[in-house]
């Protein structure tokens, strides 16, 4: 799996890579047809939640997509993760494997 993190306006802290680290994990095991992930940390210089986490998995031939803003980036991060599977499954669910239809 390729993996891509890049931040914007903010230094990576080693909890939010730990948080990413744990969700890949997960990922390998859970949804083996996941071919990279493309990660992006910003921060606003305004606003109550300049906090933005981006998220692109490829899939199954398709390109699946979460984002979130917080207050926090580790809240930012765990709802974008926690939406990026709720999408993940769904593709699985509307892309079945090419050979499971038989």
């Amino acid at each position: 799996m390729n993996i891509d993190i890049h931040t914007e306006h903010i230094a990576m802290r080693p909890e939010w890579q730990e948080i990413i680290e744990a969700w890949l994990e997960d990922c390998r095991r859970r949804h083996p047809d996941v071919q990279g992930i493309d990660l992006s940390l910003r921060h606003a210089e305004k606003g109550l939640s300049a906090e933005a986490v981006n998220v692109v998995a490829l899939a199954r031939g398709r390109s699946v997509r979460a984002g979130t803003r917080a207050t926090s980036m580790s809240t930012a991060l765990y709802a974008a993760l926690d939406t990026l599977e709720r999408e993940l499954l769904l593709n699985e669910a509307i892309r079945p494997r090419l050979g499971a239809r038989q």
